[in-house]
């Protein structure tokens, strides 16, 4: 079961782990970081589970938890040098591996021949969300992207989707949110929108149903099927 597109005016994705398989790339962008600071690389397993909650948090684990040297989370000096290589690399290389899940783009087009509004709202920063969507040719299939910006706190705090509710003129009942991390489901349950999440991603379905979403599908085209 998909979501009601009788009853849908607007739909918000998540980037990373529900359009797009990335995390071979953000490994590879963690690991240069590390690697750059003499530290210990990361398997993409690893790091896969730490996605989803903006790249500082991302590059404080991976630095943290080297067995060579563990900073204090104070220690922002060695952390900004980590983000700006994992930036820098990122940037370089945003879709080396990435690929699309099967069926994103028939389900974007469903969407659209629905007049049906579509958005993503990524905790990726905003300048590699954009250049990764136009690299896989489904930028033009999307009304508004946001990524981590100065002017808008990123998830799980419902300010992205009020934004977009706001631009869109739509009501929290006629809002998707798509997601497959608990940063999305907590930014849809506090935006008070529905919440449809993606057991492929970062979650499996076990930890997504204990988060409670309306709805948990397998593929990206049971959203609109």
């Amino acid at each position: 079961m998909g979501i009601d597109l009788k009853a849908c005016r607007l739909v918000i994705f998540d980037l990373d782990g529900t359009l797009v398989d990335t995390f071979g790339d953000i490994a590879a962008a963690v690991n240069f970081a590390l690697k750059e600071l003499g530290l210990s690389a990361r398997r993409v397993e690893d790091v896969k589970r730490h996605v989803g909650n903006g790249a500082r948090l991302l590059m404080q684990w991976a630095v943290q938890n080297d067995s060579e040297m563990r900073p204090s989370g104070g220690d922002d000096k060695i952390l900004d040098r980590a983000v700006a290589y994992w930036m820098d690399y990122y940037l370089a290389h945003p879709a080396d591996h990435a690929r699309l899940y099967p069926g994103v783009l028939p389900m974007l087009q469903t969407l659209k021949s629905h007049e049906i509004k579509t958005a993503v709202l990524s905790n990726k920063f905003h300048k590699v969300t954009e250049r990764l969507l136009t690299i896989l040719q489904i930028r033009p299939f999307l009304d508004r992207v946001i990524g981590e910006n100065d002017r808008i706190a990123r998830k799980p705090a419902p300010d992205g989707i009020f934004y977009l509710m706001k631009w869109a003129k739509v009501r929290p009942q006629e809002t998707w949110m798509v997601g497959d991390s608990e940063p999305d489901i907590l930014a849809g349950r506090a935006a008070g929108c529905r919440i449809c999440a993606g057991a492929y991603g970062v979650l499996d379905r076990a930890a997504l149903e204990r988060l409670g979403p309306h709805v948990i599908i397998n593929s990206p085209m049971e959203i609109v099927s």
